[in-house]
């Protein structure tokens, strides 16, 4: 398991606050972690400090998309660089930007396809920024395309996961307990049922056919490490 980047210093953990803070001191640690040993390592750094990015594996190689680099609000600008690591020879490389910047990004591999979800937008009025980007990416081709994606609803981009089932794009709404799968042929998203609850900044993962949502904060003061429910599509 790779860890990739993140902020150094006093830089709130909370993404609320996070996205605010002034200056964002980004790094390009890179450590594997060995499940057998229970050991962390470090590997090769990535080419540019990221924090607030998304990492993700496709091709047996290590992927990290979007972020801020280092420095201060106005100076850091979000990255459209995008990076791969490949363990077998340690590492990194660059390819094909991203077609535009992409906040709060939620990123899964179905097969040799990356897809990517995100915002437009960084901060809003309300701080509730609307999933209203959605990417494609070839990684044999080395090619990004944009999709138009029929929703059906308004999804909040900080509170849904992506997760691959069986090759299968889903994406898990944190705040109405549902999960959604991709049909990429139509572009139109269907409903798949519904989980039972799940905190803020709960993640999710797919093993085999089945999506775990785990973790989360239902308040700054209640914070849980549980596994709340499993899903089988």
């Amino acid at each position: 398991m790779f860890i990739t980047g993140g902020c150094r210093g006093n830089c709130c953990r909370a993404i609320r606050l996070h996205v605010a803070e002034p200056f964002h001191n980004a790094t390009d640690e890179v450590w594997c972690f060995c499940p057998v040993t229970l050991t962390c390592t470090p590997a090769p750094a990535m080419l540019k400090p990221r924090t607030m990015h998304t990492t993700v594996t496709c091709l047996d190689r290590v992927y990290v998309i979007g972020g801020r680099t280092k420095g201060s609000r106005g100076e850091a600008p979000s990255l459209l660089e995008v990076e791969y690591y490949n363990p077998l020879n340690q590492s990194w490389s660059s390819v094909s930007q991203l077609p535009n910047a992409i906040f709060f990004p939620e990123a899964s591999a179905c097969g040799s396809v990356i897809y990517m979800l995100g915002s437009e937008v960084e901060i809003t009025d309300s701080f509730n920024p609307s999933l209203d980007c959605f990417f494609r990416y070839d990684a044999q081709q080395d090619q990004w395309s944009r999709l138009v994606a029929e929703f059906g609803q308004f999804f909040h981009a900080t509170l849904v996961k992506a997760v691959s089932i069986n090759n299968t794009l889903h994406l898990c709404d944190l705040s109405t307990y549902k999960i959604y799968s991709f049909c990429p042929e139509t572009c139109v998203w269907k409903g798949e049922g519904s989980f039972e609850c799940a905190g803020f900044n709960a993640g999710a993962v797919g093993i085999r056919d089945r999506i775990y949502i785990l973790g989360g904060d239902y308040s700054p003061d209640e914070i849980t490490d549980e596994v709340q429910v499993n899903f089988n599509p």
